[in-house]
């Protein structure tokens, strides 16, 4: 019973980090190929929070998910991610909704942010907030970081194949062999 589970915690495990891997990749080329634009992966552009603006609800350091949404979607109290006149990305909380656009304030500051956000500038609703998951992706996007936690991974899964199938490869032949005796 003991093997099994280890065997299904290494499969389940090895499908995750594949995972991991092909969003990295995908999300990596997309940024290469455009550097003026965000990633987006079935909607969702993720973000790490450089400044402390939205806490207590949004931290330095945490990685945040926003799904792309149309201006009418929007209402006040809502996360919303957005551009700047000086295209600078933002993550405020919204606090006055106008025909015009929206007001916007970090949940940190004393004052609501001087500018308006137009539709045109919105790119979406904050989603998912994962706590501190921008500082491992940062890493991660390092040369140093892709070489230990995807290329190490992904050899070390290509050794344990090649070395599962040796192994069955030979104790198929000894089974062959002791059957003929």
């Amino acid at each position: 019973m003991g093997r099994k589970l280890l065997k299904m915690f290494t499969y389940l495990l090895s499908i995750s980090v594949l995972c991991c891997i092909v969003f990295l990749l995908f999300v990596t080329y997309q940024a290469q190929q455009n550097p003026s634009r965000i990633p987006s992966f079935f909607g969702y552009k993720p973000l790490t929070v450089l400044t402390n603006s939205m806490e207590p609800k949004i931290s330095a350091g945490d990685m945040i998910f926003v799904k792309e949404k149309d201006a009418v979607d929007v209402k006040e109290k809502d996360i919303i991610t957005f551009r700047t006149a000086d295209q600078k990305v933002v993550t405020h909380r919204v606090v006055e909704v106008t025909p015009e656009g929206f007001m916007t304030k970090g949940d940190n500051n004393n004052v609501e942010d001087s500018w308006k956000v137009t539709s045109d500038s919105l790119i979406g609703k904050v989603a998912v907030i994962l706590p501190n998951a921008g500082y491992a992706a940062k890493f991660i996007s390092s040369k140093i970081g892709f070489s230990l936690f995807v290329l190490l991974p992904f050899l070390l899964f290509i050794l344990i194949e090649v070395f599962e199938r040796t192994k069955r490869h030979y104790n198929r032949k000894d089974d062959t062999a002791s059957s003929k005796v």
